[in-house]
């Protein structure tokens, strides 16, 4: 008997210190690219950025990442995306050639699914070729595209014996993909075609019909579906904007009462405070009505870190001082040696590579040439990457351009006095007075017209 119980307790010794497998959390993305001469490969999921590390030589990348959700991401190579359907902790693996990305090979649980997308969208180039020719068909023979894409992708879909869940979703996604080509229709159209008064006839199919504004899960899955959803959202908060208010503000008042869903809230309102609080007339009440709407602590961690950076360069308040910044007529140019001239200054800051900037610079020299003489300077401050210094000198020779004509020398995004402003996006304008006191962080642009005049009247400009 003492015998037994001896065993049994060596047993029970032996079981207790049997050392547990860790279950396994992570998976490993792989494989290889050949003919690539980059570094740059990312990968993209909703809320979701990581660099992948990738050897030069070899063509060969790994990482071993945790994802937070099982779903759709986007490997970048520089700027070729492949779609992927990533699970927590089944392993991926890719292989291509970057001149001839048609033929993908894709080894893991998922490989069936990965196919799929690329097969997915060689059926968008067979049958739809590209936006600009879809866009461009006449109504009917759009629709039928449409449908005929659409019939294509199901059979596809259907073909590739896809795993339930994930077709249960992919349907949805088919279906908002279309959708959102027929909610662009009549604008691209008439934008392509040039007729600017064209309307869809009042047969043609309403892509807002039973639309679900709150839908989390389309929200984290579908691109189509978050595109959508913000231009709409964009669209109403124009129509309730009324003159003279401030559209960011209304539209984080549209996000407030036309989103009930706490995911995609959150990430509506985290989206626009990062491309608009640098933009809003009124700082103190955006950030304010932020707070109050968003739940999620981080991104009001983030979004306060802007508001007070923002809060220094705010009307009123001492503008930062730029430094020995090239001058087109020769030598450098300081803050300081622009004021105490009893001028104010209208800063412009642009790169060459921004269409949108060169579209303001014919209005910008009309208005330099009628304010010539008056109280004000207009300084063009360029702030392209390094190394592009003759880029710069060559666009100023072709366009013409007049005023005093700076270079910074670096990105907008890395320069630290147009980070004190938070710019983020070009062009953008800067009024300072003659005190070197800030008059509008983000003054009204030339093509504005009256909106700016009417600042530079009520200054005595």
């Amino acid at each position: 008997m003492k015998r037994l119980v001896l065993l049994a307790l060596i047993g029970v010794s032996v079981i207790s210190c049997k050392k547990e497998e860790p279950v396994k959390d992570y998976l490993v993305l792989s494989g290889k690219i050949e003919n690539f001469k980059k570094r740059d490969v990312t990968l993209t999921g909703f809320q979701f950025e990581k660099k992948i590390k990738f050897d030069k030589k070899t063509g060969f990348f790994t990482d071993t990442l945790k994802i937070d959700r099982t779903g759709f991401y986007t490997l970048i190579c520089d700027k070729r995306p492949i779609n992927l359907y990533l699970t927590k902790t089944d392993d991926t693996g890719i292989i291509f050639d970057y001149k001839n990305p048609n033929i993908i090979n894709f080894e893991g649980a998922n490989a069936n699914i990965d196919d799929y997308f690329q097969q997915k969208q060689k059926t968008w180039e067979e049958i739809l070729v590209n936006a600009n020719k879809l866009f461009s068909l006449e109504e009917e023979e759009f629709l039928t595209k449409i449908e005929e894409y659409k019939d294509a992708l199901t059979e596809l879909s259907i073909s590739k014996k896809l795993p339930a869940e994930f077709l249960k979703q992919e349907v949805k996604n088919i279906d908002y993909e279309c959708l959102r080509n027929l909610y662009n229709y009549q604008d691209y159209h008439a934008t392509l075609t040039g007729d600017k008064d064209f309307k869809v006839s009042e047969n043609f199919p309403n892509p807002l019909e039973n639309f679900n504004y709150s839908s989390g899960n389309d929200y984290m899955d579908s691109y189509s579906y978050r595109a959508m959803l913000e231009a709409e959202l964009k669209n109403i908060a124009k129509e309730k904007n009324k003159e003279g208010e401030d559209l960011p503000l209304t539209y984080l008042e549209t996000v407030q009462t036309e989103v009930t869903d706490t995911i995609v809230k959150n990430d509506l309102l985290y989206n626009s405070a990062e491309s608009s609080i640098t933009y809003t007339s009124d700082l103190k009440e955006f950030y304010r009505k932020f707070m109050a709407y968003s739940t999620n602590e981080a991104h009001k961690k983030q979004v306060t870190a802007e508001y007070d950076m923002l809060k220094t360069t705010a009307k009123g308040q001492p503008a930062p001082k730029f430094k020995d910044y090239v001058n087109y007529n020769g030598g450098t140019t300081s803050m300081d040696e622009l004021l105490g001239n009893g001028k104010y200054l209208f800063i412009d800051v642009w790169a060459t590579w921004c269409s949108y900037c060169k579209r303001e610079i014919p209005l910008l020299k009309r208005m330099e040439q009628e304010y010539h003489g008056k109280n004000i300077e207009f300084v063009s401050i360029n702030v392209d990457d390094k190394g592009n210094e003759e880029k710069w000198k060559e666009t100023i020779q072709d366009r013409e351009m007049t005023g005093i004509q700076l270079m910074a020398g670096d990105s907008h995004l890395k320069l630290e006095w147009a980070q004190n402003f938070l710019i983020k996006g070009l062009p953008r304008f800067i009024l300072i007075d003659p005190d070197g006191n800030i008059v509008s962080p983000n003054a009204p642009f030339p093509s504005e017209g009256e909106k700016l005049v009417n600042m530079f009247e009520e200054l005595g400009i």
